[in-house]
């Protein structure tokens, strides 16, 4: 499976850390007897989950999908649901975003404004996508969520999971960055100063989420072919004089 992000095991992510910080390498980490091993083996989820927090990875992004009858308005979240990215829910029936509330702005539209709304408006409420109407029959509503399966299972490599069980585990997200998180985690965990393995951490975290999405460059001249011209010594900047 093609990935931006280098992975690697479990095991191999908890002998990179223990070197580090000059503690034996273990040759197991939950198979093994070693107080030092099971505790890595605990922190190692404690930083996955530390690392998926930490932005919203592309690899990780999943579609939820609902298509309304007109009468049905709550879905369960998906089993893998960890939390939906922003902005990214549309109603294609209508073609207008969907409007998430507060609980303090849902029950004002529902004690107050008729149940008759321009965009779909929703909140999750007892672990479900709620609308406060039905959407429209046969309209499919889109939204973006994280997958909270952060680990890929050693014997089945199609097996996503929410924790890490076994030595060839392999955590979806890049060996260095966890290699880090690992240590920050083990450093806090015994009381000892993380400033340094978080700093280290942040760092890589910047460098790969400079990868793991796209942009447009800037420019002040327009986007290429066509647009506008903001400022272009062919059009309407003159060679000198200008300062």
């Amino acid at each position: 499976m093609a990935s931006l992000q280098k992975l690697d095991t479990v095991l191999y992510e908890v002998q990179q850390a223990c070197l580090q910080l000059s503690l034996p390498a273990p040759s197991g980490v939950y198979d093994s007897s070693d107080d030092n091993a099971l505790l890595m083996g605990s922190v190692v989820n404690l930083a996955g989950i530390m690392t998926g927090d930490a932005f919203d990875w592309q690899s990780l992004r999943k579609e939820f999908r609902i298509t309304g009858d007109g009468i049905k308005t709550a879905w369960p979240l998906p089993a893998d649901f960890s939390h939906f990215i922003d902005g990214t829910g549309w109603s294609f029936a209508i073609r207008r975003p969907v409007v998430v509330v507060s609980a303090q702005q849902w029950a004002t539209v529902n004690a107050w404004i008729p149940k008759v709304t321009i965009s779909p408006i929703c909140r999750i409420f007892a672990d479900q996508l709620q609308f406060i109407t039905p959407p429209q029959a046969g309209g499919d509503i889109v939204i973006e969520y994280l997958d909270a399966n952060w680990v890929i299972d050693e014997a089945d490599p199609l097996l996503f999971k929410q924790k890490a069980t076994k030595n060839g585990d392999k955590p979806r997200f890049d060996w260095l960055l966890m290699v880090q998180a690992i240590k920050t985690k083990w450093l806090e965990h015994k009381g000892m100063n993380t400033s340094a393995a978080q700093a280290d951490f942040n760092e890589r975290l910047y460098q790969l989420t400079q990868h793991d999405q796209m942009g447009q460059v800037l420019t002040l001249s327009g986007p290429a072919p066509g647009g506008f011209r903001y400022l272009d010594n062919l059009s309407n900047v003159p060679d000198t004089g200008f300062g």
